[in-house]
């Protein structure tokens, strides 16, 4: 390979590459070097490292994963290998994290809304349930619903445009944060499929789109 340690991203977080002929206390040191160099690259995102190459041993991992850590910013959710299920783990765990540090500070409602029920509070709002149609959330801060949307949202009462909805399936009939709302028919049709999506506000335009590793990362909890 062109180099012993290589950092590459991927879409899922990090693959660190390591050549498999050299010897691990080597490429330990190098790899302190090359995290300590690319730091200010790197930022403070939340992602996944993956190792790649080299077959390490778990003490190994991670002895590398604090190498990493102590050198750069990065919060590293979790180590994994490179494969669809490692994948879908990943997601999922970058998720739960998500999630729990918004429940920390909202209301948690076990179970689905039915028509006419609503909550309405100054904290976030985590459903674990669907939210069905003639059902609303209502909340000065995020709305985090795991299951499915079809009720109305309403996300940053008060004007707060830094507020956003995220839902496992996203079908409302009326999406509002701060003080902007969103045509149901303009976003009924992108949000066909079930997959974890975030509406958020983008030059007064509420946005929707599938909630990925760069989203979270951008994300104020």
């Amino acid at each position: 390979m062109a180099g012993s340690v290589m950092i590459k991203g991927t879409k899922n977080g990090i693959t660190l590459v390591l050549d498999e002929n050299e010897e691990y206390d080597v490429l330990k040191e190098k790899v302190e070097k090359k995290f300590s160099e690319s730091s200010k690259f790197l930022g403070n995102a939340k992602t996944a490292l993956a190792f790649e190459g080299k077959k390490l041993t778990d003490e190994q991992k991670d002895e590398l994963l604090k190498v990493i850590t102590d050198n750069t910013d990065l919060d590293i959710v979790c180590i994994m290998d490179n494969s669809a299920e490692a994948n879908a783990k990943f997601a999922q765990a970058v998720n739960e994290k998500m999630f729990e540090q918004l429940a920390g500070n909202a209301k948690i409602h076990k179970g689905n809304l039915r028509s006419g029920q609503s909550i309405e509070t100054d904290a976030g709002i985590v459903v674990l349930g669907d939210v069905n149609p003639g059902a609303s959330l209502i909340s000065k801060g995020n709305i985090i619903v795991l299951g499915t949307l079809r009720g109305t949202a309403w996300a940053g009462v008060g004007g707060n445009k830094n507020c956003f909805v995220i839902c496992s399936d996203m079908m409302p009939v009326q999406l509002r944060i701060g003080d902007i709302i969103a045509r149901s028919p303009d976003h009924q049709g992108a949000a066909v499929g079930k997959e974890t999506k975030i509406a958020y506000l983008d030059n007064d335009q509420i946005c929707i789109s599938p909630l990925t590793k760069d989203i979270i990362n951008s994300l104020s909890l």
